[in-house]
């Protein structure tokens, strides 16, 4: 996960940024933001983010509205093992998604010509979670049934054929660098990445670079860090308009299922510690470890961090994403009859799913559905008849601002925890849940459309 800082900044990142260098760049503020990313850090900021975290932990109730399916977290586009510049492996993936009730991790191995990311990677059940192996592969996000390894293809539309042989999943990946992509031939697409959400935040990246040779912000980030991990890895979450217009769009034209990727590494972690007197070495911690050596005549703060240290003595080591605190940051709630690879594959590809920022307050349970005189009819996903009194309906396990959407535009907008409409138009109906932080709207919950037809 290239999260906070773009790998091909590493090797320029250290040295000090200047006020001039931040009036560069003009941060972009997405609906519901107050507030930059830097600003979010402010020890006062974050610590208000946490209050209301707790805050909703205590609100939260049991949704009593049903879908008919369990809810099981699922992580989709996750790496471990499979490149230079991943820094976890999947035991540690294993053991993170057991301590924070994932039960579901779909591999997404960076294609290398050595290995076969089907045959040798992670397949089953192992200690309650589900492994379905996969790839981050030409574009998309793919699941194929069996191996492709050795297998050719000419186009991209020849490779999507490919990979849905026999029943396997394929979903668009990194949707902001292909918004004109047609997705007719596919599952569905990311509607939230945590890598696409971090490309506009140059802003952030110059403080961040900056921080590390700089004695007062790396003891601000540093205790930031120690006091509100979740909140410092999560500062950085904005509403993605581009690609959900785009989803929009494309799904009054077929059934496609939204999903989250995570795209989580566990690559971005920092040391700093003496070169020698006159100089700081800072590590980039992850398969191949990387130090840059920064002097005090290209960064003045340097002088302050080593003065009375001794060679080789660390000064400070940041750990952003461990893979339990990247794992509960966004998940993809997959509604299924029971937890195995065949259940899990036709959930997504009927869209019984949806999307959940469940940093911010665990989603499971959450429901919007489609009745007719109190009998369900249908559920996220699901294709239902227009009219003879259709309703639709939303539950949320605390109170928030639901807002209906049709065909792309808001239809109804509430603040509470339930959500009822009457249909009588056809149209591709979805819900997104939005929580108050700190005085900022934060989206929650994305949930996938029911089409009224």
């Amino acid at each position: 996960m290239k999260t906070l800082l773009a790998s091909g900044l590493i090797s320029a990142m250290l040295l000090a940024t200047t006020a001039a260098d931040l009036g560069q760049s003009v941060p972009r503020l997405g609906p519901g933001r107050k507030y930059t990313t830097i600003e979010r850090l402010d020890i006062e900021r974050l610590r208000a983010v946490h209050l209301d975290r707790l805050r909703y932990a205590q609100e939260r109730r049991a949704v009593r509205l049903r879908t008919g399916y369990a809810d099981y977290r699922a992580i989709l586009h996750a790496h471990a093992d499979d490149s230079a510049h991943t820094g976890g492996t999947r035991p540690e993936l294993l053991a993170a998604a057991r301590r924070v009730g994932v039960r579901i991790i779909m591999l997404t191995d960076h294609v290398r010509p050595e290995r076969d990311f089907i045959n040798d990677s992670w397949r089953g059940l192992r200690e309650g979670v589900l492994f379905i192996p996969g790839a981050e592969s030409e574009g998309f996000l793919v699941f194929p049934m069996a191996s492709v390894r050795g297998r050719e293809w000419k186009s991209k539309d020849e490779y999507v054929r490919l990979i849905r042989e026999s029943g396997g999943n394929i979903f668009l990946s990194h949707v902001e660098e292909r918004l004109d992509y047609p997705a007719s031939e596919l599952d569905g697409l990311e509607i939230y990445n945590h890598h696409s959400d971090t490309k506009d935040e140059a802003e952030f990246s110059l403080w961040l670079r900056g921080a590390f040779s700089d004695p007062v912000r790396l003891k601000q980030l540093e205790r930031a860090l120690s006091e509100y991990p979740e909140e410092v890895f999560s500062a950085q979450q904005d509403y993605l308009s581009p690609i959900i217009a785009k989803w929009d769009r494309d799904t009054q034209l077929r059934r496609l299922t939204g999903v989250a990727a995570n795209d989580c590494h566990h690559n971005q972690v920092f040391t700093v510690a003496v070169a020698d007197e006159n100089a700081i070495e800072v590590g980039y911690i992850g398969s191949r470890p990387t130090n840059i050596r920064v002097t005090a005549s290209q960064a003045p703060g340097v002088a302050e961090l080593v003065r009375g240290r001794k060679p080789g003595e660390l000064i400070a080591r940041l750990d952003f994403d461990p893979y339990e605190r990247s794992l509960t940051y966004v998940t993809t709630h997959v509604l299924a009859k029971e937890l195995s690879e065949p259940a899990v594959r036709d959930a997504l590809r009927r869209g019984h799913a949806y999307v959940a920022h469940d940093w911010l307050r665990d989603a499971t349970g959450f429901a919007f559905v489609a009745s007719r005189g109190g009998k369900l009819t249908g559920t996220m996903g699901d294709e239902v008849p227009a009219g003879g009194g259709l309703v639709l309906e939303a539950a949320t396990p605390v109170a928030c601002r639901l807002k209906l959407i049709r065909n792309g535009a808001v239809v109804k907008d509430v603040t509470g925890s339930r959500l009822d409409h009457r249909a009588d138009g056809a149209g591709v109906y979805r819900v997104e849940a939005w929580l108050s932080i700190d005085g900022e709207l934060r989206p929650w919950i994305y949930s996938n459309p029911i089409y009224v037809r």
